[in-house]
């Protein structure tokens, strides 16, 4: 088949979102990219979601699976993957939206240049509303501003620098992968609960190059019920010093760049304490405790940068 018109699998996963499977749906089916299978897999849905999607179930490009039993996030993504037949495919979280042209500007972007294994967006963030209030691109470190001011290649080798200091893709929905590189990464991992995603990058990264495109084509919904906002903070910053201490040790970073990472743990560390202050100190022995095995000055790096927030806060109130 001619590559203007690739099959391209989508494979929504959806729990308890049936407010927002509607604006889902219609969003993927009013796609300009004309040849799309559309995989719905509900993981046993305790709401009104079968419902809601028996309105679709006789579309010819949507499939709707609904699981007798939940088996989590990462097995309903790989259970869509496995059943999927595109060369190309992208995970459409149930609550996220996406512009109509989103799929078609991805694909065309990586069409006819095989060493792209993953092109993404830029993202809307929106509430539990729906109302836009910020853009992913806002909180990229600046490195990466500055390349990624127009819609450009981004080389594996710098990729994988850009991942250790942020997620750079905020979330699957804003991501169209080619599956050879999906499946030499092995898929998704359910090891690190808190951030599959991000440890997925890091397992493709080695394998390919990205493209990220500057349109903000994606909504990216945070609100009170995601897989974010339900997760223990001290999970969910072990996690992430896990995965970011173990990656370091798989890039050559300069002395300045390693120092750089460090600090930037702990940036990420102390982010979390404007989130819930409390839950924060609680969680702050352990959490210190876990750190040492990876860096025994954590806590100096910690003190670093609430020195560099401080400081940037105090730049931009001047």
């Amino acid at each position: 088949m001619n590559s203007t018109f690739d099959l391209i699998s989508v494979i929504v996963t959806n729990y308890n979102h049936a407010k927002y499977l509607d604006q889902r749906m219609e969003s993927l089916l009013n796609q300009t990219y004309p040849n799309l299978e559309i995989i719905v897999i509900d993981n046993c849905s305790t709401d009104n979601s079968l419902e809601v999607l028996a309105k679709y179930k006789n579309r010819p490009q949507v499939k709707i699976v609904a699981l007798e039993k939940n088996g989590g996030f990462v097995n309903s993504c790989n259970l869509g993957v496995s059943m999927s037949r595109g060369e190309f495919f992208i995970f459409a979280e149930a609550d996220d939206y996406n512009a109509p042209t989103q799929i078609e500007r991805l694909h065309q972007a990586m069409a006819g240049h095989e060493e792209i294994g993953v092109a993404f967006c830029r993202s809307f963030m929106v509430d539990g509303q729906g109302k836009v209030y910020d853009e992913d691109f806002n909180h990229r470190d600046r490195s990466f501003k500055k390349l990624c001011s127009k819609d450009t290649l981004i080389p594996k080798r710098l990729a994988q620098r850009f991942f250790l200091f942020s997620c750079i893709i905020p979330n699957f929905s804003a991501a169209l992968f080619r599956r050879k590189y999906y499946d030499l990464a092995g898929g998704i991992s359910a090891h690190l609960k808190a951030c599959p995603d991000w440890e997925l990058w890091f397992r493709i990264v080695p394998h390919c190059d990205f493209y990220y495109l500057t349109s903000p084509l994606n909504y990216f919904r945070r609100h009170a019920k995601s897989a974010q906002g339900l997760m223990s903070m001290q999970s969910l910053i072990t996690d992430i010093m896990e995965l970011l201490y173990t990656a370091s040790r798989t890039v050559d970073l300069t002395f300045w760049e390693q120092f750089l990472f460090r600090v930037n743990i702990g940036v990420i560390w102390g982010r979390y304490r404007k989130d819930a202050p409390g839950i924060w100190w609680k969680s702050f022995p352990s959490i210190w405790r876990y750190s040492l095995k990876y860096d025994k000055l954590s806590l100096m790096f910690l003190m670093l940068a609430f020195i560099k927030r401080g400081i940037q806060r105090m730049i931009g109130k001047a």
